[in-house]
């Protein structure tokens, strides 16, 4: 390649310019390989991105360290914050959340300020107006979140429930569940319910029984994407500030083709 500092003649000149244009095209048309990822790092199973990879407390082990389904730290985060602040990891299934960029098993339990129930995992927690503490358990705070539309086993009429009554669908997503609720369409009294085929897809990535044989990797990545900006390909960046260089050199008269 010729310095700047040179003086180059009118052939020079040409070869200079025919070299930068092939390694323009070579770039632009995606005809080098991609750059080796640094060390250290590997395919996130979620984005499909080389990055470094997070460390799992619930699952990480002399075998699934070296397996290919593992996740990075910003999806793991993405995910957890789609559940207020913990998730199931996608691997085990283990309660799971993401503090000061580390991945830690949830274990916060406790009795649940709504429901009254006991232990549960609680996600969110603040102090009631006469100054006490309150707790909300995962499903209580899902149902707040999320209140889906169920059917009732009895009536066959549709209601709206703030509670994640698809978890007692153990038995598939088009199976009533085995707890019951109240239904106030025309029951009465407590019956079993099942979500509607519109709202199923509404359910959280892994939170379905694991009976519905669900992708949770999949589903999260489907969610990621359209939840993150386009990606731009390193290698049309590159070629981008490559022609920008080319064009700035050409105008200050270093790289006119004779």
């Amino acid at each position: 390649a010729l310095a700047a500092s040179d003086a180059p003649t009118p052939s020079s000149r040409r070869i200079y310019a025919i070299e930068r244009s092939q390694q323009l095209q070579t770039m632009a048309g995606d005809v080098a390989p991609p750059p080796a990822p640094p060390a250290g790092e590997q395919t996130c199973a979620i984005c499909l991105e080389e990055t470094p990879l997070a460390a799992l407390p619930c699952c990480d082990n002399a075998t699934t360290t070296e397996s290919t389904t593992r996740f990075c730290l910003e999806c793991l985060r993405m995910n957890c914050e789609h559940g207020g602040g913990v998730a199931r990891c996608p691997r085990c299934r283990a309660w799971i959340s993401v503090e000061d960029d580390v991945v830690v098993a949830h274990d916060g339990t406790g009795r649940c300020s709504v429901c009254m129930q006991e232990p549960r995992v609680l996600v969110a927690r603040g102090r009631a107006p006469d100054g006490g503490s309150v707790a909300i358990c995962d499903a209580c705070w899902l149902g707040n979140q999320i209140a889906l539309r169920y059917e009732c086993e009895g009536c066959g009429g549709v209601q709206r429930i703030p509670h994640p009554m698809w978890r007692y669908q153990v038995d598939g997503p088009e199976a009533f569940g085995h707890t019951p609720w109240a239904c106030h369409v025309r029951c009465g009294t407590y019956t079993r319910w099942r979500v509607v085929p519109e709202d199923v897809a509404r359910v959280p990535h892994g939170d379905a029984p694991e009976s519905w044989g669900v992708d949770i990797v999949r589903q999260i990545r489907e969610r990621q994407r359209r939840q993150r900006p386009p990606r731009v390909d390193r290698r049309v960046f590159e070629a981008r500030e490559l022609h920008d260089a080319m064009a700035a050199e050409e105008e200050a008269g270093r790289c006119v083709v004779s």
